[in-house]
């Protein structure tokens, strides 16, 4: 085992804008290497699998059969050898003074890897020593990430007195905007007795905007299970699934009920929008829902509250 080891580098800029505003550009970047993995090292080389796969069924060995250490089932081991890159420039603005408080954030990077985590067990093992094979977009990779938060006070009818100013007066409204592009997805398919990468035959993976759905995401005709006999050809991370939005947000209002009494109204409104966030994309060429969703959320949710101080 080698000491996992990671070179950070960054380069920045900082601006002071008019009317409170500050703004900060930076370009981020660092590199891994002797990372951790943690492979089934058990499991069968492929083409002792492509072998035993041409026996009757009846009569195939069972995989703990096949396995370099005869006795043992899996045996995932960690192993220092995997490397990881990121690059990305992260965009950052913010008001601190008036009566609207906000920041707004912007990251437009790229993660690649190896593995995407200490315990990453990609394909179940197979061909682990293949490290390239298995080097792509990291499942955490999001190449486009937005998230904006503010505060606004409400300045109309703020210094008015009476029932109006006390009922209309001295409302705050925030909330948080967020806006992240898909993770990267592998296709697989199940061949030769085990589930593996599919084959990439060709043509432009995602859709236009106007013709994919909940049941037709990407272009599912440029994937197939790939061949008994080899691997699949197609990337790491190649289908990119979708994104999120949420849209949340906060009204909310101090009433003064006493001298030392004080009544806090807040209404929550989270997704508000109801947008739809697919989930759970399914990227198996063999399964009859290959390129549909099975699941979305969070929906819209509102809430209520009130808090006496005394």
């Amino acid at each position: 085992m080698k000491i996992p080891t990671v070179y950070s580098y960054n380069f920045g800029i900082q601006r002071e804008l008019k009317w409170g505003f500050f703004l900060d550009a930076t370009y981020v970047g660092n590199v891994g290497h002797h990372l951790l993995r943690q492979p089934d090292i058990n499991f069968p080389p492929f083409e002792v699998l492509v072998q035993n796969y041409t026996i009757p069924s009846g009569q195939r060995p069972v995989t703990n059969a096949i396995r370099p250490y005869k006795g043992y089932s899996a045996i995932r081991m960690f192993l220092s050898d995997a490397n990881s890159s990121y690059n990305g420039l992260q965009m950052y603005l913010t008001k601190r003074k008036g009566n609207l408080v906000l920041t707004a954030s912007y990251t437009w990077s790229h993660a690649i890897a190896d593995a995407s985590s200490d315990t990453e067990n990609p394909d179940s093992g197979l061909e682990y020593t293949n490290r390239r094979f298995f080097r792509g977009s990291t499942t955490y990779d999001r190449r486009h990430v937005s998230v904006t938060t503010y505060t606004y006070r409400i300045p109309l009818l703020r210094k008015r007195r009476g029932l109006v100013g006390a009922g209309l007066g001295r409302w705050e409204i925030s909330g948080i905007t967020r806006w992240q592009a898909g993770q990267a997805l592998t296709p697989t398919g199940s061949a030769t007795g085990v589930t593996r990468r599919a084959d990439y035959v060709g043509g432009e993976v995602s859709l236009a905007a106007d013709e994919r759905g909940p049941n037709h995401w990407f272009n599912t005709a440029a994937f197939q299970t790939a061949p008994n006999d080899r691997l699949g050809t197609a990337g790491v991370g190649i289908i990119r699934g979708p994104g999120l939005q949420l849209f949340d947000i906060s009204l909310r209002k101090e009433f003064r009920l006493h001298e030392n009494w004080r009544l806090r109204f807040q209404a929550d409104a989270f997704n508000l929008l109801n947008h739809v966030n697919f989930r759970s994309l399914n990227v198996t060429t063999s399964n009859t829902d290959f390129g549909s969703f099975s699941a979305a959320g969070p929906r819209r949710n509102l809430q209520f509250g009130a808090r006496i101080t005394f």
